[in-house]
């Protein structure tokens, strides 16, 4: 019999490579990645393993680190050596370990993909397979690195706190930004570096390990870390200090931390100016950063979520350090779309220099690693979103509000009075067309926020099984709106908890916001307490706030920016094991989810004209409450997500379907083929592998059609080949009832014990036949299991024959 996978790398690859190529065992090793997580029946569920990538790893120098200069794919003895390359599954774990060279072997001949080439050679004898001294070169040839051991010294510098402390997506950023760093610096130009990691990937601790490997390398004296929040600052400081101890310290306006090598900082701390002081020719005016740190004296910057601080006048830190390394972290790395004829003040250089660092592209390059949501979520690291979709009707409107917003025409009979004052104002006061954007901005509508907050209420209640207390993250349109919101959802909370009898827990709901010093709650927000268990926000919550336990995430606002949805919806990508939080759910009702896979392409920013216009502004409209709307929410679909032609794609389960038929036919295209396989465990786990190689389960398509009664043989069976399925209890009862010549002349032991299997069958499918459990099970002990059985003859064959009967319709 050919030899598995496993079998193959232990017994026929690794051999040739350490006796004949040259590679040592500790050169060789199987990395796996966490186990993903799939949502089942409405909840997260962990697959059995995770992704195990096969790697080759070889110090530059003896004693150094080692450095990941390929990635085997090992198949099966009786498959050509090419299988599976050609389907992408090689490419992208290459691509995602920071590997130049793919290769797959089947134990006797061998391929190998170029990823700078993109080319994938001809199949070779294993023996001939590259030496290690062979790879190197190739490797640093590929990277256009130098050959000078000293020149690389950042490169194979070991981690202060050893690999194991990383992931291997960290691991892979870390050498990706190094070897940019050298280029650079070979180039003579001033290294800028971009990394582009999804939210909840650890992008702080990746630049804390960068920093102490290129510190150890003797690249530089001082750092700086820039973020934008001060929860950032204080999170990112144990980071730093696990890889400097007291050499990192974080900034503050009392103490600028002079003697630390590593100083951590917010944007507002370093551009704090004494009040009062405007002047600048002052030397008081000057702000704290050009106060305290003189021209040059960093070497290393790295600015945090730099797809938004990039829009204030913090561009003097990276101007006053201009020969240093500057590295950009972000989830959403913001390009500008200039228009095709600027205008005339655009084009003015001073300006457009400013806005030049707005686009990270153009200030930083292109991202010398990537490491997105969607990948997160199949390596098991981050969660996966289940996505259920509202619109909402006022009156009798043929349109959802999202697309035709409100009318002056629709406040009509409507009681309108000023929202501040209370008195009645007449419609006129109100725009002719008021775009989706202007409600609960400029219209305030009660009932809508009263239908909006019961839904989402009862949507709560239904999938916490009666519970609300979920943490939960509510996007509002604004200050006024979150306080209504968070107030309606409390007296909801208030109401269920006397109706059942419940202690009412102080905070249920609670309005995040800079206006009332929001930042002081998210503790409070993050933590297990009995208290703040939902948070209405704008823009606090958006970014920058590290709280794995978020279970929901609600669009009660309107969302057009891509980068600021997705960062929104980062907030519920973190995995609490702690907390039992395995996937997170999108609950939206303004259609923001839309914006999954988009481009994170947005305009110029806009250019302030040099001189303020003459004359007085025109008095703004009051904002108005109108009572008396009727709100109707509607069910219009629920989603999951998936990669489709590369992007991040919101899908139904009918298009999820769709998508995992389509794959398995095309492998295993008749009926006759499939019942083949899946009669043989070696080639059903083969192809059901396929298919979750994918990120297609075929377990959510049984959730979906409802065929919790059914073997997930009908399943696939009646949905790629139209057959009619039969449950479990069907089959076996075919069975029971059939004539099977080869079982009347069995011995009756053995009949007894094959008929209690078939039972077993009944209650658990295929996959209980195939186990050391079938055993145990009490039918199958009273009949005398394997040694009733064994009186038949060979209890391979008989197991075959009684799946081949349970599957013959």
């Amino acid at each position: 019999m050919a030899r598995n996978e496993d079998q193959t790398r232990f017994e026929l690859i690794d051999p040739v490579l350490i006796d004949q190529r040259g590679w040592k065992r500790a050169d060789i090793s199987v990395e796996e990645t966490n186990c993903a997580v799939d949502i089942v029946h409405g909840e997260g569920k962990r697959r059995p393993k995770g992704r195990a990538d096969y790697v080759l790893r070889r110090p530059l120098l003896p004693g150094t680190e080692p450095i990941p200069l390929g990635i085997i794919e090992a198949k099966r003895e009786g498959l050509p050596p090419e299988h599976g390359l050609q389907q992408g599954i090689g490419y992208r774990v290459g691509h995602l370990h920071h590997v130049p060279f793919v290769f797959s072997s089947n134990g006797h001949l061998f391929v190998e993909y170029d990823e700078e080439t993109g080319q994938t050679s001809e199949a070779r004898p294993l023996t001939e397979f590259p030496t290690p001294e062979e790879l190197i070169a190739r490797y640093l040839a590929a990277r256009a690195l130098p050959m000078d051991a000293a020149l690389l010294k950042p490169l194979f510098t070991s981690y202060k706190l050893g690999r194991g402390f990383l992931r291997y997506y960290q691991d892979a950023s870390i050498r990706a930004a190094i070897e940019k760093i050298i280029r650079d610096r070979q180039a003579g130009i001033a290294p800028r570096v971009l990394l582009s990691l999804a939210t909840g990937a650890g992008k702080t601790r990746i630049a804390a390990a960068l920093l102490r490997r290129l510190f150890d390398a003797g690249m530089f004296g001082r750092a700086l870390f820039v973020c934008d929040r001060t929860e950032l600052r204080d999170n990112g400081l144990g980071d730093f200090q696990d890889a400097f101890g007291t050499d990192a310290a974080e900034v503050s306006t009392k103490n600028a931390q002079t003697n630390a090598r590593v100083l951590i900082a917010t944007y507002q701390t370093l551009d704090k100016k004494p009040p009062g002081k405007t002047k600048k020719d002052d030397e008081d005016s000057r702000s704290f950063f050009l106060k305290n740190y003189p021209p040059g004296y960093f070497d290393i910057i790295v600015i945090d979520e730099c797809h938004r601080s990039a829009w204030g006048d913090w561009f003097m830190v990276l101007e006053n350090n201009p020969q240093g390394i500057h590295v950009g972290l972000t989830a959403t790395p913001r390009e500008i779309k200039w228009p095709e004829n600027p205008r005339e003040d655009i084009q003015a250089e001073a300006k457009k220099e400013r806005q030049r660092l707005a686009d990270n592209f153009e200030y930083f390059g292109q991202p010398v690693y990537e490491y997105s949501y969607q990948q997160g979520r199949d390596d098991g690291y981050l969660a996966p979103a289940e996505i259920e979709t509202y619109d909402l009707y006022h009156d009798d409107q043929e349109q959802p509000e999202r697309v035709r917003g409100v009318q002056r025409r629709d406040l009509v009979g409507k009681r309108l009075t000023d929202l501040h004052t209370g008195q009645t104002v007449p419609p006129e006061v109100v725009a002719e067309n008021n775009s989706p954007t202007s409600i609960e901005e400029k219209i305030i509508l009660p009932e809508r926020v009263e239908e909006m907050s019961a839904h989402l209420f009862g949507r709560l209640l239904a999938t916490g099984k009666g519970d609300p207390h979920q943490k939960t993250i509510i996007f509002c349109a604004g200050d006024g709106h979150a306080d209504l919101v968070a107030i309606q959802l409390n007296n909801l909370y208030a109401k269920w908890c006397r109706e059942k009898g419940q202690r009412r827990r102080s905070h249920f709901a609670f309005k995040c916001m800079s206006s009332t010093n929001g930042q002081a709650l998210i503790p409070d927000f993050r933590s297990r307490s009995r208290a703040r268990y939902i948070a209405t926000t704008k823009d606090l919550l958006t970014t920058g706030v590290n709280v794995p336990c978020v279970r929901n995430i609600v669009f009660f606002r309107y969302v057009h920016s891509s980068i600021l949805f997705h960062q929104m919806i980062g907030r519920g990508t973190r995995i609490s094991e702690g907390d039992g939080k395995l996937m997170f759910r999108i609950f939206d009702y303004t259609g923001a989810t839309a914006l999954f896979g988009a481009d994170f392409v947005t305009p110029p920013p806009p250019v302030p004209p040099d001189e303020p216009p003459g004359g007085d502004p025109p008095p703004r409209p009051p904002k108005v409450k109108a009572r008396g709307t009727r709100i109707t929410v509607t069910d219009t679909g629920h989603f999951m997500v998936m990669g489709v032609d590369g992007r991040l794609t919101r899908v139904t389960p009918q298009q999820y379907q769709a998508r995992l038929i389509e794959e398995l036919t095309a492998t295993v295209p008749t009926l006759a083929d499939f019942r083949t396989r899946w009669l043989s465990e070696p080639e059903r786990k083969a192809m059901m592998k396929q298919l979750t190689d994918r990120n297609l389960m075929p377990e959510l398509l049984r959730e979906a059609a409802d065929m919790g009664a059914y073997d997930m043989f009908d399943v696939l069976a009646a949905l790629a080949y139209d057959v009619t399925p039969l449950t479990r209890a069907e089959r076996a009862a075919h069975f029971n009832t059939r004539e099977h010549p080869w079982l009347i002349h069995l011995p009756q032991p053995t009949a007894k014990v094959i008929k209690a299997i078939v039972k077993q069958f009944e209650k658990a499918g295929t996959e209980s036949l195939e186990t050391k459990e079938l055993w145990q099970a009490p039918e199958v002990k009273k009949e005398h299991g394997l040694e009733a059985l064994r009186q038949g003859g060979n209890v391979a064959d008989l197991m075959r024959r009684t799946k081949e009967d349970l599957f013959v319709a």
